[in-house]
């Protein structure tokens, strides 16, 4: 009976850290992106911030960060031993979510080229 009470709180106190952390990301990726917003991008050279980027910037960052975040993914789905099924869903999201919003970088890359050319 005690170990079903440890695990459920386990678990609640699991999802409130979840729920919080990504409440914290959310409201930091709003501030950064407020502040960020009027300020010259970065197209060449190193910026560590990802909202100082050009759209082509942050597609290439994009480009080169899905394959080890690929790797991650897989290794999470390993040593979690999450089944197939699910994996299967999660691999599938990681690829259709990082696909779409490379596309709508490069065309956000390209909207921004043509801007600039007129």
């Amino acid at each position: 009976m005690d170990n079903d009470l440890i695990t459920n709180l386990s678990m609640e106190s699991l999802m409130i850290n979840i729920v919080i952390g990504i409440m914290v990301g959310l409201i930091v990726s709003f501030i950064m992106k407020r502040v960020y917003r009027k300020k010259k991008k970065v197209d060449k050279g190193f910026a560590l911030s990802y909202y100082k980027l050009s759209y082509r910037r942050k597609l290439i960052r994009n480009l080169w960060q899905l394959p080890p975040s690929f790797v991650v993914l897989i290794a999470i789905i390993i040593i979690f031993e999450i089944d197939t099924i699910a994996s299967a869903f999660l691999l599938s999201l990681f690829i259709l979510a990082g696909l779409t919003h490379c596309l709508l970088l490069y065309r956000k890359w390209k909207q921004e080229e043509r801007n600039t050319q007129m």
